[in-house]
């Protein structure tokens, strides 16, 4: 299973929306301090049931080997209208990684529009930056992007980073050569890998007797990912095309809009 790490998954008493996440200010590059407000009182519990129907249909297509792909979207489709109650919750679901999503779209904005990684180093005081290969770079600011600690869902942030940052080819170059188009890329595989993270964690995880053939196993998570990744890439298109200028105040509105539409397709792909 790659290198993700789960837990054992969502109890269906848990709350659709963290307490903690309710008025907690994301941060951005220029504004690295997060204040999470303390919870306050007891959410009413969500319905327990609203993982079965989605786990099931998930469940049927791994059984299938990952070749009942009409089961797969079922799966995800229910998941996000009925588990999660439609587009928007989903979005306030991912809790923590809506933050580190924000603060990696900081950097790689100052990035790609020549700020430079002098500044970057600069603004997160950070020193001896400049001229490393761009995978070092991006251990170098992990804890900028994803401190550790805290809500159980920054394991699956930091599961999702770290398999982004180990592709290779960001070990080829510095951080300096990186493009813009690379940088947009490296932004939307982490967006997919932790919208992947949190489908397997709610509705593939305590359900599942995987496969005893490793190649199956991955083709069942390259299927569910590609998923992912084809309708990140389709809201990606969507929010830009008014090639809106990022700034670090607007860099939240925008990551919650790509999630939102992102989870808007993959509710609509079930049709």
């Amino acid at each position: 299973m790659g290198t993700s790490t789960r837990n054992k998954g969502q109890n269906g008493h848990s709350p659709l929306i963290p307490s903690w996440l309710e008025g907690e200010e994301h941060t951005s590059l220029a504004d690295d301090e997060t204040s999470k407000n303390a919870m306050s009182g007891i959410r009413p519990d969500a319905d327990p049931n609203r993982f079965r129907g989605p786990r099931t249909s998930y469940t049927y297509f791994i059984n299938s080997g990952g070749r009942s792909l009409g089961s797969a979207r079922t799966a995800i489709s229910n998941y996000v209208s009925k588990s999660l109650g439609g587009s928007s919750r989903a979005v306030q679901h991912l809790g923590a990684g809506r933050g580190s999503t924000t603060r990696l779209h900081s950097v790689l904005d100052v990035l790609s529009s020549g700020g430079g990684v002098g500044e970057i180093a600069r603004q997160l005081s950070i020193d001896n930056l400049e001229g490393l290969p761009a995978k070092l770079f991006f251990l170098k600011i992990a804890e900028f992007i994803c401190p550790d600690g805290g809500p159980n869902d920054e394991g699956m942030v930091r599961s999702a980073y770290f398999e982004v940052i180990s592709d290779p080819a960001l070990a080829t170059k510095t951080t300096e050569q990186l493009t813009g188009e690379e940088c947009e890329l490296v932004l939307k595989s982490f967006m997919s890998r932790l919208i992947m993270e949190h489908i397997l964690n709610d509705i593939g995880n305590r359900t599942i007797v995987l496969p005893d053939n490793i190649d199956t196993v991955s083709h069942i998570e390259d299927t569910v990912r590609q998923m992912i990744k084809q309708d990140v890439s389709d809201a990606f298109v969507e929010v830009y095309t008014s090639n809106t200028e990022v700034t670090n105040e607007v860099a939240q509105s925008i990551t919650d809009r790509i999630y939102q539409k992102t989870f808007e397709l993959l509710e609509g792909i079930g049709n």
